[in-house]
């Protein structure tokens, strides 16, 4: 699972998506800093064979009212109704310097997950629109060695290569959905709070 994720404004490659998702939507307010459920967040997403950083708030709202839907399991998104059109035609990569997870196992202990030697990483997820509004999910995955002694799940996370295959090409949706994902550094979290 994944409920919280870090967007530093300390990281050149966040702060210039960031930067251009503000010059095109300058009337919407996105977050920075620790990233919360029903934040509005840049994600890059396939427009005219680019992919490009737009302002999205994180969760689907759930069907019949009464929260939001943050993650969608990738080995059987493509099954739920919730999830299926946007898996074929709306997915989407939420940049990150990091997300966070709470140790299921134990102590309540919080988490920070990197990539090593990778400043800023990539979250699968898949968007739609609700009432007007463009909303994403976090695809999980079953956790990898890196991850296990934490949790038992973790978010599909893709490296800047394969962002153009993820977003753009069918045929190789459920190969990068099979793969099983980089090994992560855990680090305690720290609190970040919000970046200014």
């Amino acid at each position: 699972m994944c409920g919280r994720y870090l967007f530093s404004m300390e990281q050149p490659t966040l702060r210039q998506l960031w930067e251009q998702a503000r010059q095109r939507f300058p009337n919407v307010k996105m977050e920075t800093g620790e990233i919360f459920p029903t934040h509005t967040v840049p994600v890059l997403i396939g427009e005219e064979n680019t992919l490009s950083p737009r302002p999205i708030k994180w969760g689907f709202p759930r069907v019949g009212g009464g929260g939001t839907v943050i993650n969608a399991r990738s080995e059987t998104a493509g099954e739920k109704k919730m999830f299926r059109n946007s898996l074929m035609c709306r997915r989407c990569a939420i940049p990150a310097s990091g997300f966070y997870e709470w140790a299921h196992y134990g102590e309540r202990q919080k988490y920070r997950f990197t990539l090593p030697e990778e400043p800023v990483l990539y979250l699968a997820g898949l968007y739609h629109t609700f009432g007007g509004e463009q909303r994403f999910v976090i695809l999980t995955e079953p956790a990898n060695a890196s991850m296990q002694a934490v949790h038992d799940r973790m978010p599909v996370v893709l490296k800047r290569n394969e962002l153009k295959t993820w977003v753009f090409d069918n045929t190789k949706t459920f190969a990068l959905l099979r793969r099983e994902g980089p090994p992560l550094i855990r680090d305690e979290a720290e609190d970040f709070g919000q970046e200014e």
